[in-house]
């Protein structure tokens, strides 16, 4: 099973610059459900290993990963930063989630 995602290079740099993440760093992206009533899914990232059935995405130096669990999220969606809006400036979007 493979997965298409865009991870623009801006938003590798812009991780490295504000959580100070290097060249060779492994970040898991993952799905996470925001506070009790709120129902939201939003995109959590963190330092992790490379799993065997892992989506690998290298940019900038950064090695993204994403669990099979968590292809329905990703499948599709595009990775962008902003830099008029400094360490707010992250976003995801996914076509395929939008209904």
């Amino acid at each position: 099973m493979s997965i298409t995602l865009h991870i623009e290079p801006a938003f590798a740099l812009a991780y490295k610059r504000y959580a100070e993440f290097q060249a060779g760093d492994i970040l898991r992206l993952y799905v996470r459900t925001s506070g009790p009533g709120t129902g939201g899914l939003f995109y959590a990232i963190e330092k992790d290993t490379v799993m065997t059935d892992d989506a690998i995405f290298d940019v900038e130096g950064l090695r993204f990963v994403i669990r099979p669990t968590d292809f329905w999220y990703f499948d599709g969606g595009q990775f962008t930063y902003n830099p008029a809006f400094g360490e707010y400036g992250f976003s995801f979007s996914n076509p395929r989630l939008e209904d």
